[in-house]
């Protein structure tokens, strides 16, 4: 049972490891889409804020009618009075009490409203700046990256170029070689020929002066001279 519980904590581990890693190699993309669902967070947090602004437009539009018809009704009582109709008198007072306990109500909403507007609204700027820093911090990443990759590709290309050079000296080393091999061997066979080949007897009695030519033409001029 022990080693059972100790092959699962090997499997999560590598679980996690594997997980780690797939994280590792795509780290800039996951940071990337993190920054979009803030943004859509962000943006999601404004239509809220525009409907906490709304409502609290509509309530302070209300409070305004409800003031006016109490300023109404004010009046009013003062004419009943005037005619001495305390019951409508009595009644519109009634009326007005109640529109202001409604007043009251909306005000403290209308509060209520503005002070959740107001930390919405520094929410959003401080998230908005916050989300800004990221991106630039995203734009440097990214343009890390790119360098990184291509001080690698540019290595690599080194190395392969270094590999060329190498081949390139080896190859033309053997070409040098090749030919110089013919040209010895030609030698060779010249030198040979000069020794061994079907003239070369008559070369040698000619380089030593021995020549039949040439002791025909000496003969002549011999001859010659004693006539």
């Amino acid at each position: 049972m022990n080693v059972m519980r100790k092959i699962a904590t090997a499997l999560r581990g590598s679980v996690r490891e594997s997980a780690e890693v797939v994280i590792d190699a795509n780290a800039i993309r996951i940071f990337e889409q993190e920054i979009v669902d803030a943004e859509q967070g962000i943006a999601r947090s404004k239509q809220q804020l525009a409907y906490v602004m709304a409502e609290r437009v509509q309530l302070e539009r209300a409070n305004s009618a409800l003031r006016d018809q109490i300023l109404s009704r004010e009046q009013q009582i003062a004419k009943a009075l005037v005619i001495n109709d305390e019951v409508l008198a009595s009644e519109l007072a009634e009326d007005i009490l109640e529109k202001e306990q409604i007043v009251n109500e909306q005000l403290i909403a209308v509060q209520n409203l503005t002070t959740r507007e107001r930390n919405l609204t520094r929410k959003i700027q401080l998230s908005g700046q916050q989300i800004k820093t990221f991106r630039r911090e995203l734009g440097i990443a990214k343009a890390t990256a790119s360098a990184q990759s291509a001080s690698r590709l540019a290595g690599s290309h080194t190395n392969s170029v270094d590999t060329n050079i190498i081949d390139l000296t080896s190859s033309l080393q053997r070409i040098k070689q090749q030919q110089q091999r013919i040209d010895d061997t030609s030698d060779a066979i010249a030198a040979i020929e000069n020794e061994i080949g079907d003239g070369a007897l008559d070369k040698k009695v000619e380089s030593a002066g021995l020549g039949t030519r040439k002791t025909d033409i000496q003969s002549i001029l011999e001859r010659v001279k004693k006539v």
